[in-house]
């Protein structure tokens, strides 16, 4: 719950300092409405295609993997240490 308000408060903030930016520069206001209404759709569409490919661009990146079932001793000893400190830090197995 608290991400969602926070998303939201960013992109809210980000929407009143973009509307301050243009009522300083004397952009007439009907055309305000229009610009406000497009950065709002522009922002919280491109944080939702930047969370969709955050863990695909991550993943690629590093040449990384997802390990299912492990399927060899390091990859065994890999997942079990995750498992072990996330059982420690009391959140879920990743």
């Amino acid at each position: 719950m608290m991400r969602i308000a926070l998303f939201l408060l960013t992109n809210l903030a980000v929407m009143v300092v973009f509307g301050l930016v243009l009522s300083l520069t004397g952009i007439q206001s009907s055309s305000v409405q229009g610009l406000m209404i497009m950065a709002l759709l522009f922002g919280f569409g491109g944080s939702f295609v930047s969370l969709l490919m955050s863990k695909w661009m991550a993943l690629r990146s590093v040449g990384g993997e997802v390990i299912e079932q492990p399927r060899n001793e390091r990859e065994r000893w890999l997942v079990n240490t995750v498992a072990t400190q996330a059982r420690q830090a009391g959140i879920a197995m990743p």
